[in-house]
């Protein structure tokens, strides 16, 4: 472990204090046991050798050799390899850090990059990080600086104008466990004021720092859940639009319609319609 702390350049003249915690090397070859959890802090996640499967909140990577995935503070994930081949990575804990692969504000469990074209600078700036917390010669703390400022500008240069760093917000943690909480409670009624209890945040304040932290209000973030999920029904079973409706959570099947024709661009009916219509020409 290693608790090293410098100030990292963002765009513009601005910068965010940065703890480096940790930087480790990992080799498995057995049996791999890994349950869900969270970090307050960013990890990035480097793949050595081998295939891993990352999953990051309810999404499924692939992960392979070169393949970077950072992931932001208080993200639920987990990984495990793929197969039975041996895998090998390197790890860095960094608090302080929070990245946007978009660069349009909105929040994002994670983002991945494949380094293959640049396999030899990055494997360069992780070695050299490794060595340096391991060794601890005099201006160690200032080598893993350089080193980890440049795989920065590595990933920037990756995704020029795309790519934001800022420091994570202060209720970071409390919004992504109210995402996680309706991620897994959408089906059920949920209103602004229990998502607020769950918080234990003013509710105000919770819809103001939810926008700000997701990009969408609780109760928009909600409907677009429940409009994801009844896509699948729509498309998978022959439901009636009114169960699917109650079966997502919505309260009638007005409401239903007017939430996904806004979302979509089209009423149920028609989405399944012309998803059938697209099945059947392609049989034809």
């Amino acid at each position: 472990m290693s608790n090293i702390q410098f100030m990292l350049q963002t765009q513009g003249s601005s910068s965010i204090s940065i703890n480096l915690l940790y930087a480790t090397s990992s080799r498995y070859e057995g049996e791999w046991n890994n349950a869900p959890h969270t970090h307050y802090y960013a990890e990035f996640f480097y793949v050595l050798r081998g295939e891993i499967d990352f999953r990051a909140e309810n999404t499924l990577y692939s992960l392979h050799e070169d393949d970077l995935i950072v992931i932001n503070p208080d993200v639920d994930h987990t990984e495990k390899p793929h197969g039975t081949g041996a895998v090998e990575y390197v790890s860095l804990g960094v608090e302080g850090l929070c990245m946007d692969p978009v660069g349009g504000g909105m929040w994002s469990s994670c983002s991945l990059f494949h380094c293959r074209q640049s396999r030899s600078e990055v494997r360069f700036f992780l070695r050299l990080i490794l060595a340096e917390l391991e060794r601890r010669q005099p201006d160690y703390e200032q080598m893993c600086h350089h080193a980890f400022e440049s795989l920065i500008l590595l990933l920037k240069r990756a995704h020029p104008q795309e790519l934001t760093i800022t420091a994570p917000k202060r209720t970071a943690r409390e919004c992504s466990a109210v995402k996680r909480y309706i991620d897994a409670n959408f089906r059920q009624p949920l209103s602004l004021d229990h998502l607020a209890e769950v918080s234990k945040l003013n509710k105000y304040y919770l819809a103001h720092a939810f926008r700000e932290y997701i990009g969408l209000s609780p109760i928009n973030y909600l409907n677009s859940r429940r409009v994801e999920e009844a896509r699948i029904l729509l498309r998978d079973t022959n439901d009636s639009i009114s169960e699917i409706a109650g079966i997502v959570g919505f309260s009638s099947q007005s409401y239903f319609a007017q939430v996904f024709q806004k979302a979509v661009g089209e009423s149920p009916g028609e989405y399944r319609k012309r998803l059938r219509r697209m099945k059947q020409e392609k049989t034809e």
